[in-house]
């Protein structure tokens, strides 16, 4: 039997003083940090406890793979010693990663390993000799402390007793519960202080369960019924890059934004959506157009902030709003939201339309047939309201049926057709025609109820005095990479970010086709710089450009903060993993081996990425 005290209580001791050193580590990411500024009594709680119980799981790690195994084979001495390395590395790579924040606000990840071992990281960081000798010094203190701390923590094991070693564990397990549980409340309740600190912490993950939280009747926070004062005395904020400047126009059109969720660009065809097409053909349809994600979130997100998602964390928690709502605010304009799908989740209703008075936040409906159909005619219903009070409107008529399927078999117009989205059947090998032909039906009903609205506007004498935008937050995939992907959200090629794009604008030439690409960045810009008076340069508040702008779309952002890519020259595209890796592909996924990042052009795509970010 293992005699505790001479085998395994020096590694534990050692795992109680390593989690010491690497909570004093992180702790010291907020130094400096214009987070402090943000912190109250409870989010330093948090912060540093949650420091303690992600030093513990690193801990941890180094000493159930480095020091247990040969404790238990009676080899303690060699185990504390190759987990003493261990923690000298972990020590050096926490302090190389608070520089890389330091400087890009990310955490160490592919892309800067790719180009350190790639060959590019000079042009990135300045490798000079004194570089080399300051960083070898820490890395000798780093070893130092390491070392120091195992021999002591082997003297000490000799006289600490197991009330020591229980206090040790109820601290850190006590820790990781508090962190991971007061954040479930804090995320849910919106504490600006948690949101903000937490994000310092390299590839910490702390719980969230807005759901249950939900289901045990806590109210979250709702835009201006609660707190609408931005919270920008964190100084994190630099959106937009100087104050709106804006001359309001004589004229003042109407804005209709008609997004329909998940609309692939296969489907703008005239016998699936015959009123679409037809509007496309009568106006402007710009067809190589891009989201900004592969999902409603990030791409709703990117198209009112006109700025990546890699930023709705930070907007979120610091309640910035997007200047393109507070512009038509300020301007005298009538906002509403027509959803079919609810806008708590994701919380669209308070982190991009917060500030728009009485907002519809969800819609009754069985099906999201039914749902659709009713944000159809309440739009429908309000349109006549709009016009008789003689203010400019905008609206957003936000479709959900191409994205559910839930339509009857009686609507299944296009045969064969399945009858539900029946996932389980889905494989490489499948013939995709009949889950296609689904997706078309949903789409064919949607081009009826857009229609619907599109007479509305003429009946009711708008057509002439409002900008009409038509197009999909992401594309729905039906495998065509041939990669086995079948929805959205599983990567960043075109045939899942590639949506229709139809803008008319009254008096201007239609039958038009542009084929130079365009993102849904270029949608705001293009309508606050044409159509409302807006004098700032775009850069100022916008990843974007006019429409109009021919101008090269290469390092295309899309995703979201922890999943997020650069769409590059010839549709090449380097992703950003969830776990911190860098993946390369072609356009038609197919991986790119050997792939080196212009380190120059990396360098000036995140230096416009960052540009809000103080």
């Amino acid at each position: 039997m293992l005699n505790f005290k001479h085998t395994l209580k020096p590694g534990f001791v050692y795992l109680a003083v390593t989690t010491l050193i690497f909570f004093i580590q992180l702790a010291w990411y907020i130094h400096g940090s214009p987070v402090t500024a943000a912190m109250d009594a409870a989010g330093w709680v948090f912060f540093l406890t949650s420091c303690l119980s992600h030093g513990a799981c690193l801990a941890l790690i180094l000493w159930l793979v480095l020091c247990l195994p040969l404790s238990m084979a009676r080899l303690p001495r060699l185990g504390g010693w190759l987990m003493c390395g261990g923690a000298a590395i972990v020590s050096v790579l926490l302090f190389l990663n608070m520089q890389v924040y330091d400087i890009y606000r990310f955490h160490i990840n592919g892309f800067v390993l790719n180009l350190v071992f790639g060959g590019g990281g000079s042009e990135i960081f300045t490798f000079d000799t004194a570089l080399y000798i300051r960083e070898a010094f820490l890395l000798a203190i780093f070893i130092a402390i390491a070392a120091g701390a195992w021999i002591a923590s082997m003297k000490f094991s000799r006289i600490c007793t197991t009330k020591f070693v229980w206090t040790a564990i109820a601290v850190m397990l006590g820790s990781t519960l508090w962190a991971h549980g007061y954040h479930i409340y804090a995320a849910f309740m919106q504490k600006s202080s948690v949101l903000k600190s937490q994000r310092l912490i390299p590839y910490y993950f702390p719980t969230t369960a807005n759901s249950l939280m939900a289901d045990l009747g806590y109210i979250p926070p709702q835009g201006n019924v609660f707190d609408d004062t931005p919270s920008t005395a964190s100084g994190e904020v630099n959106y937009p890059l100087h104050p709106i400047v804006a001359e309001k126009p004589q004229q003042q059109p109407n804005i209709l934004l008609i997004l329909i969720d998940s609309w692939s660009r296969r489907a703008l065809d005239p016998e699936t959506m015959p009123n679409a097409y037809r509007y496309a053909r009568e106006n402007v349809l710009y067809d190589n157009h891009f989201s900004c994600s592969n999902g409603t979130r990030g791409s709703v997100f990117g198209i009112y902030f006109s700025v990546p998602a890699y930023y709705w964390d930070l907007f979120e928690s610091s309640k910035v709003n997007p200047v393109f709502i507070d512009t038509m605010l300020e301007s005298g304009y009538t906002c509403q939201v027509y959803p079919g799908a609810t806008l708590v989740g994701p919380p669209f209703f308070r982190v991009v339309f917060r500030k728009i008075p009485n907002l519809n936040i969800s819609t009754p409906g069985n099906t999201a047939w039914d749902r659709d159909r009713a944000i159809t005619d309440n739009f429908i219903r309000d349109l006549p309201k709009y016009v008789a009070s003689g203010k400019p409107f905008f609206s957003m008529v936000f479709y959900d049926l191409p994205h559910s399927f839930e339509i009857t078999p009686e609507q299944l117009r296009f045969q064969p057709s399945w009858t539900f989205a029946d996932y389980t059947k889905l494989n490489n090998d499948l013939d995709p025609t009949g889950f296609f032909n689904l997706y078309r039906n949903t789409c064919y009903e949607t081009d009826k109820m857009l229609g619907d609205i599109l007479a509305a506007l003429d009946r009711e004498g708008c057509a002439d005095n409002t900008v009409v935008i038509v197009t999909g937050d992401h594309a729905q995939e039906f495998n065509e990479n041939r990669k086995n992907y079948w929805s959205h959200g599983g990567n960043f090629s075109r045939w899942q970010i590639q949506v229709p794009l139809i803008v008319h604008v009254p008096g201007a030439e239609g039958g038009i086709v542009r084929t130079h690409r365009t993102t849904h960045y270029d949608i705001v810009p293009t309508l606050m710089q044409t159509f409302l008076g807006v004098k700032n340069p775009i850069d100022d508040y916008s990843a974007g450009h006019l429409l109009t702008d021919t101008v090269s779309r290469d390092w295309h952002v899309v995703g979201s903060e922890l999943n997020y890519g650069f769409i590059v020259e010839g549709d090449t595209i380097l992703e950003k993993t969830p776990s911190g890796g860098l993946e390369v592909t072609d356009a038609a996924l197919n991986p790119v081996d050997g792939y080196r990042v212009d380190a120059a052009a990396f360098r000036s795509a995140m230096t416009r990425l960052n540009r809000f970010m103080k």
